[in-house]
C-alpha cells in the first residue's frame, strides 16, 4: 500500500523544481540560495514528519518579500523582480505546512513562475519544461481531490495503476488541445505581454560607413548574424550584399542620398529563392544575395543599386523571402561621375600608381594592372595589430602590408577612381556554413566582408573583390568553406532554428500560409491523377506511429485476453455468462477436476507468483491448452458449486 501523501508531496517537489529551471541563470545568487534551502528544508521536514516555518512565519516573510518587491519594480525594470518575487514566495512555501492548500499554492507559483520565464527566454528547452509541468499539475490536482477527503488515504499497487492510467488521459488531452489551438488561434506581431519586457539587444548589424579597421573589428565576434534556407551554391556565389557606399570623405566610405538609374543585367539559371532568418539588427538594411530581384515578407524599399531597407520595429528577429539571381549584374543608366569622386589630398605615390594604370586603354588592362601591383606588394591578410595611421591607404600599400578586407577594398576602389574608372564599395558578408540538416547557411559576424563594383567599358558593374589578392587568400578564406560535416552542433543549431521558425516566428502570416496550403490540397484532391505520395508522405507519419503504439498495447495485453477466453470457456461449459472474479484459477482447477486446467494454473500462477512475465515459451504452452480444452468443449461439462449443490462434476 502507497499513501497518496508521500507522492503528493514528491510531486509538488518536482513540479518546483521545474518551474524554476528556466529562471535559475537569470535569479541573484541570494534568491537562487533561498530556493534551495526552501527546498532542502522541506525535505528535512518530511523527514520529522513536521513543517519548519509555521503559517504565521510564513506569512510575514511573504509580506516582506513583497515589501522587497514594491521597493524595486518600477515601469522600465519589472520583469526580473517580480520573477524574483514568486521565487521567494515559492521558496516559503517549501519550507512551510504541506495542508491540499499549501501545495495547490506550490503548483500554481510553479506554473506562473514557468509563464513568466517566457520574458526571459523561449529556447527550446521550454517545451521539455512546459510539457513536464502540465503533467505534474494535472496529475497533482486529481491526487488533491483524494488527499482532501483522507490525508492518510492509500492504495495498491494494481490501484494506482489504474489510477495512473486514468489520470495520464488529463495532461495528453491538455497537450493535444494546446498543440491545436497553437495552430488556430489569431496571434499578433508581439506578445501581449511584451510591454514589460526589456528591449531586446541587438547582436547583429551592418555598418552605414566603413573606414580601415572598422570591419576588422568583428573579426573577432562570433554571434549569429542570419540564417538563409536555400540551396547549396559554390562558395565563390556566396557574397550576401547589404549596403553600397559611394562618398569618399578622408578615409572614411559613406553612403550618399544620390543613386542612379541602373538596368539589371539578368544571368539565366542563377535564380534561387531564399528564406532569411535574422537576428535582432542595429540597423534597417536587409540582406540578400547579390542581386535582389523581389523581396516579400516585410515592408521595404529597393533602391537601383541592389540595397534593401526595411522597417524593422524594436530591433526583433525578422523573416522575409528573396527571389534573387546571384549571378547577375547592372548597368548604369545615368551620369556616373559621381563615383570619379576623391578626396583633396593624395599623396604623391598613390597618384603615380594611380598614373601607370590610367594608361591601360581598357577597363580589363586596367584591372590587370592593378591586379598586378598588389600582387607585387605582397599584402597579407590580417586583423590583429594593424597600425592606426592618420594615412591608412598609403601605409597598407606601402609599409605594414597587412589589412583586412576594408583596407584591400578601399585601397583598390581609391586607386581605381583616381585612374578614371567609377568605384563604389559593397558591405555584406560572404560565406556561410552550410547546414545539411536544415538544408540552411548559418552566417555569422566574422564573416562581415567588404569588396567593391567597378564601372567597365560598357557601363556594367563588375564585382571584384580585392582581398583575394592576398598572398595567404587560400588560408584566410579557408574558414569561409560551406563543406562543413554534420557534427553535433550542426544537429543542435538546426533544431534550434527549427524550433524559432516553427514556434518562436509562428505568426498570422504563417497563419495564413498554412490556410492556403490547406486549401490547395483540398483542391488537390479532386484530381487524383495529379497525386505523388512525397506531397502526403506526412500523413503516414501518425499512420506508423499509431500501428507501433497498437502493436506494443495489443502484445502488452495478449495474457489478459488469452486469461478471458480461458475463463469464457470455462463459463460456456459450465452455462453461466461469466465467472466470478474472485474464482481464481487453482479454484477452477479443483471444480475441473481437469489435467488441462490444472496445468494452465500451474503454468500461469508459477510466473505470476514469482513476480515475473511469461515468457514466450510458456505463453505458447497456454494457447495450446485453450485450444485442446476449445476441442473438448463438446463433452466438457462443468457444474460450479451452489448452495443446493456443493459438489463439481466433470464429463
Amino acid at each position: 500500500m502507497v499513501g497518496v501523501k508521500p507522492v503528493l508531496h514528491i510531486m509538488a517537489y518536482v513540479t518546483a523544481c521545474v518551474g524554476v529551471m528556466p529562471v535559475l541563470s537569470y535569479l541573484d545568487l541570494w534568491i537562487s540560495l533561498m530556493l534551495a534551502s526552501g527546498l532542502a528544508l522541506g525535505l528535512v521536514a518530511e523527514r520529522h514528519n513536521r513543517p519548519i516555518l509555521s503559517d504565521r512565519l510564513s506569512t510575514l516573510l511573504s509580506v516582506g518579500f513583497f515589501m522587497l518587491f514594491i521597493s524595486q519594480a518600477s515601469f522600465v525594470n519589472l520583469v526580473t523582480p517580480l520573477i524574483n518575487l514568486l521565487c521567494l514566495l515559492l521558496a516559503v512555501r517549501l519550507a512551510g505546512d504541506k495542508s491540499g492548500r499549501h501545495l495547490l499554492q506550490i503548483f500554481l507559483l510553479s506554473t506562473i513562475i514557468l509563464a513568466s520565464s517566457s520574458m526571459l527566454t523561449l529556447n527550446m528547452a521550454y517545451l521539455v519544461y512546459l510539457i513536464l509541468i502540465i503533467l505534474m499539475v494535472t496529475s497533482g490536482l486529481v491526487l488533491l481531490s483524494f488527499y482532501s477527503t483522507g490525508p492518510e488515504i492509500c492504495f495498491t499497487k494494481q490501484q494506482w495503476v489504474r489510477l495512473i492510467k486514468t489520470i495520464s488521459l488529463l495532461p495528453i488531452g491538455s497537450l493535444i488541445l494546446m498543440m491545436l489551438l497553437f495552430f488556430i488561434l489569431p496571434r499578433t506581431q508581439t506578445p501581449l505581454w511584451n510591454f514589460l519586457n526589456p528591449r531586446p539587444a541587438a547582436s547583429a548589424g551592418m555598418t552605414d560607413q566603413v573606414r580601415p579597421g572598422s570591419v576588422a573589428e568583428l573579426a573577432t565576434s562570433g554571434k549569429t548574424a542570419f540564417r538563409a534556407e536555400m540551396q547549396r551554391l559554390s562558395v565563390d556565389s556566396l557574397y550576401w550584399r547589404g549596403i553600397v557606399l559611394d562618398q569618399l570623405q578622408g578615409n572614411i566610405w559613406t553612403r550618399s542620398s544620390y543613386v542612379a538609374k541602373e538596368k539589371l543585367v539578368p544571368a539565366p539559371g542563377s535564380e534561387v529563392q531564399i528564406s532569411v532568418y535574422s537576428e535582432p539588427k542595429t540597423d534597417n538594411y536587409l540582406i540578400s544575395l547579390d542581386r535582389p530581384l523581389k523581396i516579400e515578407g516585410i515592408n521595404h524599399r529597393l533602391t537601383a543599386d541592389g540595397v534593401a531597407s526595411g522597417r524593422i520595429r524594436n530591433k526583433r528577429k525578422i523573416r522575409y523571402q528573396l527571389q534573387v539571381q546571384y549571378k547577375a549584374n547592372s548597368q548604369q543608366q545615368g551620369e556616373a561621375s559621381h563615383y570619379l569622386k576623391r578626396p583633396s589630398t593624395v599623396s604623391g605615390r598613390l597618384k603615380q600608381v594611380a598614373e601607370e594604370i590610367r594608361q591601360q586603354k581598357d577597363f580589363h588592362t586596367k584591372r590587370e594592372a592593378l591586379d598586378r601591383f598588389f600582387l607585387q606588394q605582397k599584402l597579407s591578410y590580417s586583423a590583429e595589430k594593424l597600425p592606426e595611421t592618420t594615412t591608412p591607404v598609403e601605409t597598407f600599400l606601402f609599409e605594414s602590408l597587412r589589412g583586412y578586407c576594408e583596407y584591400f577594398a578601399s585601397s583598390y576602389a581609391l586607386l581605381f577612381r583616381l585612374a578614371g574608372v567609377p568605384t563604389r564599395l559593397v558591405g555584406g558578408y560572404m560565406g556561410g556554413e552550410y547546414n545539411q540538416l536544415g538544408h540552411y547557411y548559418l552566417v555569422r559576424e566574422d564573416a562581415a566582408h567588404v569588396w567593391i563594383e567597378a564601372l567597365d567599358d560598357q557601363g556594367i558593374w563588375q564585382r571584384i573583390d580585392p582581398s583575394r589578392l592576398a598572398v595567404n587568400a587560400n588560408e584566410a578564406f579557408s574558414n569561409s568553406s560551406t563543406a562543413k560535416r554534420v557534427n553535433f552542433q550542426a544537429f543542435a543549431d538546426a533544431i534550434g532554428h527549427l524550433w524559432s521558425q516553427m514556434v518562436l516566428n509562428y505568426d498570422l502570416h504563417q497563419q495564413f500560409n498554412l490556410l492556403r496550403n490547406l486549401a490547395k490540397k483540398t483542391r488537390d484532391l479532386k484530381h487524383p491523377e495529379g497525386w505523388k505520395i512525397k506531397e502526403f508522405r506526412w500523413i503516414f507519419i501518425p499512420i506508423f506511429l499509431g500501428g507501433i503504439y497498437y502493436l506494443l498495447k495489443r502484445r502488452k495485453n495478449r495474457i489478459e485476453r488469452l486469461l478471458q477466453r480461458y475463463r469464457n470457456l470455462i463459463a460456456t461449459a459450465a452455462g453461466e455468462e461469466s465467472l466470478s472474479e474472485s474464482t481464481g484459477l487453482y479454484t477452477i482447477a479443483d471444480i475441473c477436476n481437469h489435467p488441462l486446467c490444472r496445468q494452465f494454473a500451474d503454468i500461469y500462477g508459477t510466473a505470476i507468483y514469482h513476480d515475473r512475465q511469461l515468457d514466450d515459451k510458456e505463453f505458447q504452452a497456454l494457447i495450446r491448452i485453450v485450444r485442446q480444452l476449445k476441442r473438448q468443449q463438446a463433452t466438457l461439462v462443468v457444474k460450479l458449486p451452489t448452495q443446493d449443490n456443493p459438489s463439481n462434476e466433470i464429463t
